[in-house]
């Protein structure tokens, strides 16, 4: 767990540095090379901002990337300013030939992620799980790349929620052990919507990351009908939920305390909405706002 999220962090904020430390250094004989070289980083910046963890490298971390690339940019833009659109000798294309290549290739990945961005039609509103916190979704979005869920018909809308601390980070740590070092760890949850409980565990341990348990893979939770639609709440505290099969529950009742019980690596809140009868899931909003990778809500 350690490594991934080391290596999340670095791909979030060394590469791009190393990008912004090659631009600011750029100095090429035609604007048609410098244009060319400025659009190939940009494009994988932009496609870092958008898939990178900033949960984890922090939330206000890729502001200070962006900056700093924005920054290298004026720099070199600067430089090139008085340079020929071409220049003579090798054609820039040719020059800078893997450039392009790199261009093409990262260009269509973030077309790819701009359309995992596009929010789903007619979601359902549900109010925000959580309260008294800053709260941003680690997984979330229509495709793999931003939301692990994807893949899986059931929980393709799914969305996993951290909080963040003052400094924008979801834990003290890249990936403590310490459960009471997750910002999120013993959040109270509240219920999204008036319904009935439908199912709920409460009596499964709390593991230490990157413990699972893939016996049972919600873990402690809880199932709300909320009428047409069911929405599934998952991994909480051992011991903390308050409702049981058969109750009702309104808009806002507390309903648990957010643990690290399940198939769960690290503390955080699943939620998803599934149709009953055809147990295919359906998108949900929050605060009006479906819930994308990097999202913040306050509550």
């Amino acid at each position: 767990m350690t490594f991934v999220v080391l290596v999340m962090v670095f791909v979030c904020i060394a590469v791009p540095l190393v990008y912004a430390w090659q631009l600011f250094r750029f100095d090429e004989p035609s604007w048609t090379a410098w244009l060319l070289l400025v659009a190939d980083a940009g494009v994988f910046i932009a496609l870092v901002l958008l898939v990178g963890r900033w949960d984890m490298a922090g939330h206000y971390t890729r502001f200070l990337i962006l900056a700093i690339f924005l920054g290298s940019v004026l720099w070199s833009l600067r430089r090139h300013l008085s340079r020929p659109w071409r220049a003579r000798g090798q054609p820039a294309l040719r020059k800078h030939w893997t450039r392009l290549v790199s261009l093409v290739f990262f260009g269509g990945a973030l077309g790819y992620v701009v359309y995992g961005l596009v929010p789903p039609q007619e979601p359902r509103e549900l109010a925000f799980p959580l309260e008294n916190g800053r709260f941003m979704v680690g997984q979330g979005g229509g495709i793999g790349l931003l939301n692990h869920h994807a893949g899986h018909p059931e929980q393709r809308y799914a969305a996993d929620i951290v909080a963040l601390n003052t400094f924008g980070y979801r834990a003290a740590g890249l990936a403590p052990k310490e459960l009471t070092r997750y910002v999120i760890f013993g959040a109270s949850v509240v219920s999204p919507c008036a319904g009935k409980v439908v199912a709920s565990r409460t009596d499964l341990p709390d593991l230490i990351p990157p413990e699972t348990d893939q016996e049972n893979p919600r873990g402690n939770h809880v199932i709300i009908d909320c009428g047409g639609f069911n929405v599934e709440i998952a991994h909480l505290q051992k011991g903390s939920v308050r409702t049981a099969v058969g109750d009702s529950v309104s808009v806002g009742e507390t309903l648990a305390k957010v643990g690290n019980s399940g198939n769960t690596t690290e503390p955080h809140l699943h939620i998803h909405a599934v149709d009953p009868e055809t147990r295919t899931g359906l998108p949900v909003s929050f605060q009006g706002r479906v819930p994308l990778r990097n999202r913040r809500y306050m509550n």
